[in-house]
C-alpha cells in the first residue's frame, strides 16, 4: 500500500517570516499557551495564518493544545482552513489520534471529507492508524465510506486492510464500503527501457481482499468474504487473492480460501498457478536451493520445517490441479531478472528441481508431474537440477534443505528425476531463435545442444557426473560448438575459479572410470 505522509506543517516550520509576521500563529506555534489564550481574549485575528497558511488552530491541533483549539473555535476560527501542504486541523487531529480535537472540529463544523492535498480523506486517515472510535465520529459526521484518494484511488477500507485494522474493517463493511473496489490501475505502455532488458511494473489494481492477502490480515480477510468479497476476483495481471497470499508467504489465508471455496486452478498471465507458487516460495528471497521454511533469522543454524507452501502443494494436489503447467512467460520480478530458466514452459517440478528441493519434486512426480517437460529452450528438470542454468556464480543447492552440502541435495533430486524416467541425455534445443532467447546475455547463452552432465562439469561435481555416467549420460555428445562434456571439462583447466588440475585429473579419470 502506497503511504503519503501528512505533511508536519514543513512549510511553516521552515518560514524566515513566520516567527514575525502574524503574532497569534506565532504564539501558539511556540508554546506559549497563557499568551495565546491572552491574545485570543483580547481580540487577536483568530483567523491569521503564517505566509504558507497555518493557522493558530492548526498549530494548536498539532500541538495538541485543547484549551487553545476551544478558545480559537469558540471566537470563529476556520476548523476546514488548510495550509499550502494540504494539511487540515481535523487532518492533523486524526493523524494523530486525538479524540478530543477531532469531536471539537466537528462540533465546530469541520468538513469530514476534506482530504489534504493527495485528496486522501480523515476516514482514510483513521483507517490508516487504525482508530475505530475516530471511524465511527467521522463517519456519525457525514464521512462518505467510499472516497478514493488520488495518487492510487485507495479507499478507506484500503487503508483499514493494508494496516490490518480488523475492527474498523468489520465497521467499514458494516457501513456498506465497497469489498470489491478496486485501486488504480497502471497501464503501462512498455516494460523495456532505452536499457535492452524487461524491468518488471506491477499494475496495482488491488482490491481490499488482495490487500489483505498482501498484508497478511487474515481476520481481515474473513471479514471480507463474509461481507461479500469476490473470492476470486484478480489483479489486472490475473494474479488471484488466493495466489496472492501464497505469494505472501500467507499460507492460513490461503487455506482459508481455499476453505471458502478459492479456485485453486487460474493462472495469471504469466502461467503462474497456485502451485507453482507453492513450488517457487520454497526457496524465494534465499540462496538456491534453500527453501524459506528452513531459514534462520541470524542466517545461522536453520530453524525447524515448518507446514508452509509443502503443505499446501500437497492440498492443492489434493485438489486435483493440473502439476504440468507451463508458464507463458518469464515470471515477474521487481529489479533486473535472474534464474534463467524460470521462462516460458517451466513448469512447477522444473521450479523445484532448479532449487534442488527434494520434497517438493518427491510430492510433483508422485502426482503426476512429467520428468522430461522442459522449458523452451529445452532445458528439463534434470538438467537443472545437475547445474544447468545457475547464475551469477550462485551454486545450485546451496542452503540447508537437508544438511549443507549442495551436491548432496542435486543427487537426491537426481535419483528421483531417473528413478521417475527422466532422459540423462536430453539436450538443450533452443537458445538462440526469438522464441527462446533473453534479451542480454545468460547463463543459457551458447549451450545449445548441451545436456545435463555439461552442468554437473559447470559446477565441479563429481559424484553428480558420476551418477549420471553410470545412468547412461553420454560421454561423445556434441553441443552446437562441436564441444564434447570432456572438452568442456578440459577447457575449464585453465579458466578462473575452477579446480585445480589435479582436481580436474580426478573428475576427468572418474568419467571415463579410470
Amino acid at each position: 500500500m502506497h503511504i503519503r505522509s501528512l505533511p508536519f506543517l514543513l512549510l511553516a516550520a521552515l518560514s524566515p517570516l513566520a516567527s514575525t509576521a502574524v503574532e497569534l500563529p506565532d504564539l501558539v506555534k511556540s508554546g506559549e499557551h497563557a499568551a495565546a489564550l491572552e491574545a485570543i481574549g483580547s481580540g487577536a485575528n483568530v483567523n491569521a495564518v503564517h505566509p504558507d497558511g497555518t493557522s493558530a488552530l492548526l498549530w494548536a491541533v498539532h500541538r495538541i493544545d485543547h484549551e487553545v483549539a476551544e478558545a480559537l473555535l469558540a471566537r470563529g476560527a476556520n476548523p476546514d482552513a488548510r495550509n499550502s501542504l494540504g494539511t487540515s486541523p481535523l487532518c492533523e487531529a486524526v493523524a494523530i489520534g486525538d479524540e478530543r480535537l477531532v469531536g471539537l472540529l466537528l462540533k465546530a463544523g469541520a468538513d469530514p471529507n476534506q482530504g489534504n492535498n493527495d485528496e486522501q480523506t480523515p476516514l482514510m486517515i483513521a483507517a490508516r492508524i487504525g482508530s475505530l472510535p475516530l471511524a465511527q465520529m467521522l463517519v456519525k459526521a457525514g464521512a462518505h465510506v467510499n472516497e478514493r484518494e488520488r495518487y492510487r484511488g485507495q479507499t478507506a477500507l484500503m487503508w483499514a486492510v493494508a494496516s490490518s485494522s480488523v475492527e474498523v474493517v468489520d465497521f467499514l463493511i458494516r457501513q456498506k464500503a465497497d469489498v470489491d473496489a478496486r485501486a488504480t490501475i497502471n497501464d503501462w505502455g512498455n516494460q523495456i527501457t532505452s536499457e535492452p532488458r524487461a524491468q518488471y511494473r506491477p499494475a496495482g489494481g488491488l482490491t481490499p481482499l488482495l490487500y489483505a492477502t498482501r498484508s497478511g490480515c487474515l481476520e481481515c480477510a474473513r471479514s471480507l468474504l463474509k461481507g461479500g468479497a469476490d473470492i476470486n476476483r484478480p489483479t489486472p495481471e490475473g494474479v488471484t487473492p488466493l495466489m496472492n497470499a501464497i505469494d505472501n508467504n500467507g499460507y492460513a489465508i490461503a487455506g482459508l480460501l481455499l476453505d471458502q471455496g478459492a479456485n485453486p486452478h487460474i493462472a495469471d498471465w504469466w502461467g503462474r498457478t497456485a502451485l507453482y507458487l507453492a513450488a517457487d516460495m520454497r526457496t524465494r528471497g534465499v540462496a538456491r536451493g534453500a527453501p524459506a521454511e528452513f531459514r534462520s533469522a541470524e542466517g545461522a543454524a536453520p530453524r525447524q520445517p515448518q507446514s508452509g507452501a509443502l503443505q499446501l502443494a500437497q492440498r492443492l494436489l489434493a485438489l486435483g490441479v493440473d502439476p504440468n503447467t507451463q508458464l507463458n512467460m518469464h515470471r515477474p520480478f521487481r529489479g533486473r531478472f535472474a534464474d534463467d530458466l524460470l521462462t516460458t514452459g517451466c513448469s512447477p517440478l522444473l521450479r523445484a528441481a532448479l532449487s534442488v528441493d527434494r520434497e517438493m519434486v518427491d510430492l510433483l512426480l508422485k502426482n503426476g508431474a512429467l520428468p522430461d517437460l522442459p522449458n523452451v529452450m529445452g532445458v528439463t528438470p534434470l538438467m537443472a537440477a545437475a547445474g544447468v542454468g545457475a547464475t551469477r556464480g550462485v551454486v545450485v543447492g546451496m542452503g540447508p534443505i537437508a544438511g549443507s552440502d549442495p551436491e548432496e541435495n542435486a543427487l537426491a533430486v537426481i535419483s528421483l528425476l531417473l528413478k521417475a524416467g527422466a532422459d540423462v541425455n536430453a539436450t538443450i534445443t533452443d537458445t538462440s531463435s526469438r522464441t527462446a532467447v533473453i534479451a542480454r546475455p545468460s547463463s543459457m547463452t551458447d549451450r545449445q545442444g548441451q545436456t545435463a552432465l555439461y552442468g554437473a562439469i559447470g559446477q565441479n561435481w563429481t559424484r553428480v557426473a558420476r551418477l549420471l555416467v553410470d545412468n547412461g549420460a553420454r560421454l561423445d555428445v556434441k553441443d552446437s560448438a562441436g564441444k564434447t562434456p570432456l572438452d568442456a571439462l578440459a577447457a575449464k583447466a585453465g579458466g578462473r575459479d575452477t579446480p585445480s588440475n589435479e582436481q580436474m585429473v580426478k573428475l576427468i579419470r572418474s568419467l571415463v572410470g579410470g
